[in-house]
């Protein structure tokens, strides 16, 4: 039907010409954002989850970081045992060779001059080893959030290290007697550092195994987060091709539909003929 009050293809051919303009400026902003959210109102559930899921990342990412700081601490740790572990050997050497009797009392002297050294470098390290301020060797806990849910676990601190918590406060080496005893103790001493040095690379090993965790969780969080938010280029990019094309094309057919209606028009119009 041929009308001349309202031009009904070209309202139809209008409406759809604003309808791919849409999809095309939709189509720009999430190529140029890299973002399937760019326009949030176009998804508003996928927002939510997407802002979940990017929150958990970056509580992943800190526990990260602070297990891995718990590791090196612990690992400061048993560096600082060792080093007494060494120099508890030492003094046990030092009291094997001092518990034989041949000596004179100059010699026996000279091994306790180095006995009584090395104590109280044990007792230096014990008493002055530090990780970022906070003493290694006193009694308490570090505990920390191991996963983004906020379950915590604790490396347990310990006083074993100085002589006195070693057993070695009053121990010397200055007579066969007392040198024969002091074996004993230093085996003791040895045997609880040894322990604790277990006790502490558990500790380690613990944590190296949640961060671990960690670095897998957050790679599938991350990817998971990928799949709502990131925009696949190559699919918008051909809907944004298709946007433009048909935008192109009803702009032409709304000027095909503005000429059919002045075709009409044109049969109203007397010719110049028929005015004679």
């Amino acid at each position: 039907m041929s009308a001349i009050g309202t031009n009904i293809a070209a309202l139809s051919v209008a409406t759809y010409i604003n309808q791919n303009n849409e999809a095309s400026s939709r189509s720009i902003s999430r190529l140029a954002s890299g973002s399937r959210l760019a326009i949030p109102s176009d998804d508003a559930a996928s927002v939510a989850v997407s802002g979940n899921l990017t929150a958990r990342v970056a509580r992943l990412g800190a526990a990260s970081t602070v297990t891995q700081s718990v590791v090196s601490l612990a690992q400061t740790v048993d560096g600082f045992l060792s080093t007494i572990q060494s120099q508890l050997t030492r003094l046990g050497e030092l009291a094997q060779e001092a518990s034989n009797g041949s000596f004179g009392s100059a010699d026996r002297a000279n091994y306790q001059t180095e006995f009584s050294t090395l104590l109280s470098q044990i007792n230096l390290i014990a008493t002055s080893a530090t990780f970022d301020g906070l003493s290694l060797f006193s009694a308490g806990t570090v505990t920390l959030a191991v996963n983004a849910s906020g379950s915590t676990d604790s490396l347990v601190l310990s006083t074993v290290a100085t002589a006195t918590s070693l057993g070695l406060s009053a121990v010397s080496i200055s007579t066969v007697t007392a040198a024969t005893g002091a074996i004993t103790l230093l085996t003791a001493a040895i045997s609880c550092i040894t322990s604790r040095r277990a006790s502490v690379n558990a500790d380690i090993s613990k944590f190296n195994f949640y961060s671990t965790n960690i670095g897998y969780e957050q790679t599938n969080v991350i990817s998971a987060n990928s799949a709502i938010s990131d925009v696949d280029i190559a699919s918008e990019s051909t809907k944004l091709s298709q946007s433009i094309i048909l935008t192109k094309f009803g702009v032409s057919l709304l000027a095909q539909s503005n000429s059919n209606q002045k075709t009409v028009l044109g049969l109203l119009t007397p010719s110049a003929s028929s005015s004679r």
